[in-house]
């Protein structure tokens, strides 16, 4: 398919910030957290407290892969979401906090790689018009595969939903999620390719997981020059809760804490 000068990645971003009353679009932020609220706990209520926070089991769905012409095909945007980022590339950057992408030779079409090229093929609708061609946009192209990494510490707590979507290549195309330990959550397979390389933009398909017990990375592959775009990621429900190592080490302190009592009212 296309060959590829490497170069570096450096957007018009959607950003939610969500409330109990709802959702307002807003420009990039990075996420914030509320101010810190101090309460007094007897020692069982803080436990029971620690137990209720405890992330469940962590249930994981696939979604797609489904045709995606627009921001508003997206299967998992809406309201709900703590944070919630979709980057179009349109800047010329991938530039959404707390991601980062890795593949073969990967570069941005029409930016750093097959500039003037009829190969560029981009969401529909990011050129100003859903027209059947996607060579007026921006899209990420690597060699055979593409993983994006999320960064818990950058954006407060992993994702719980995450998608993008695949808009050039060949059949099989392949999307894998994995959950926070690392530990894949399923595959998705598509064969949706139609063979047009010239921008054609009926082929493309949204592919997405969600998982209550947060996503790290995502890999979308083909076995040839792969194009994706509008990579989008969130966390809905309310402000995260300490992780399960966090809320093992504060129990064990917590433990010591009722010891030393216990040894104090003897």
């Amino acid at each position: 398919m296309h060959s590829n000068p490497l170069a570096g990645l450096r957007k018009a971003v959607i950003g939610y910030r969500c409330c109990i009353s709802g959702c307002t679009k807003t420009a990039l932020a990075a996420p914030t957290r509320g101010p810190n609220v101090t309460r007094e706990f007897t020692l069982p209520r803080l436990l029971g407290a620690m137990l209720l926070a405890a992330p469940l089991a962590a249930p994981a769905a696939a979604i797609g892969p489904t045709p995606y012409l627009q921001s508003t095909d997206s299967p998992i945007a809406g309201p709900g979401y703590s944070y919630f980022y979709l980057d179009n590339l349109e800047d010329n950057a991938l530039d959404t906090p707390g991601v980062t992408a890795s593949g073969s030779g990967l570069c941005i079409s029409g930016f750093n790689c097959f500039v003037g090229s009829s190969l560029i093929d981009s969401v529909d609708a990011d050129d100003g018009a859903v027209d059947g061609n996607g060579q007026g946009g921006r899209s990420l192209w690597a060699s055979g595969s593409m993983t994006f990494v999320f960064d818990a510490g950058v954006l407060g707590t992993l994702p719980n939903a995450v998608g993008i979507v695949w808009t050039d290549g060949v059949n099989p195309i392949t999307f894998e999620a994995f959950d926070a330990n690392g530990s894949s959550l399923g595959t998705l397979v598509g064969n949706h390719a139609d063979g047009n390389f010239s921008g054609g933009t009926a082929e493309d398909h949204f592919y997405g997981w969600t998982s209550s017990g947060g996503i790290s990375r995502i890999t979308i592959s083909d076995p040839s020059g792969i194009e994706a775009d509008h990579l989008q990621y969130g966390f809905r429900g309310s402000a995260p809760v300490p992780e399960p190592g966090t809320l093992a080490l504060l129990g064990l302190g917590l433990a010591g804490l009722g010891l030393s009592r216990r040894r104090k009212a003897y």
